[in-house]
C-alpha cells in the first residue's frame, strides 16, 4: 500500500499518516529516530476500548528527555482501508502536542517508530513523497 506524504510534508515538513482506531482519525508522525511506537496518553484515555492492555510495561525517554514507566497496548490501525496490528507505548506527550498545536494548528496523536517500520517492511520514499507499507 502506498500512502501519500505530500500534504504533511508541504504543510509541516513532517511525514504524517492518518490512521483510524475505533472509527476515529488519528495523526501519527513517522519517526525513524524513535525506538518505540507511541500513542499519546490522552488518546488512550479517550478510546480505551480500541486498545488491548498487554500487562507489559517499558521505560522510555519522553520528549522532555526524562525517563518514564509506560504501559504497552495493542491495537489495530486502519490506513487507507488496510488493517495493521501494532503495539504502542502509552506516553504523556501533552506538552509537545500542545506546542505543536499552538505553532501549526495540527494535533499529533502518536509516533510510528522503527518497530512499526520494520514489522511492516515499510519504506519512506521522499522523492515520490510516499510511505510504502508491506511493499512485497
Amino acid at each position: 500500500m502506498n500512502y501519500s506524504l505530500s500534504e504533511g510534508l508541504l504543510k509541516l515538513s513532517m511525514p504524517l499518516v492518518t490512521a483510524r482506531v475505533c472509527g476515529i482519525n488519528l495523526t501519527f508522525l513517522i519517526d525513524t529516530g524513535s525506538t518505540h511506537n507511541v500513542i499519546a496518553s490522552f488518546v488512550y484515555e479517550q478510546i480505551k476500548n480500541g486498545f488491548i492492555v498487554t500487562g507489559q510495561s517499558n521505560k522510555v525517554m519522553g520528549v522532555d528527555g526524562k525517563y518514564q514507566d509506560v504501559n504497552i497496548v495493542n491495537t489495530t490501525l486502519e490506513i487507507e482501508g488496510v488493517e495493521i496490528k501494532t503495539k504502542f507505548n502509552v506516553v504523556d506527550m501533552s506538552d509537545a502536542v500542545m506546542q505543536l498545536q499552538d505553532e501549526t494548528g495540527m494535533q499529533l496523536h502518536g509516533l510510528l517508530g522503527i518497530p512499526f517500520l520494520m514489522d511492516n517492511k515499510s519504506i519512506i520514499d521522499f522523492t515520490k513523497q510516499e510511505f510504502i507499507i508491506n511493499p512485497l
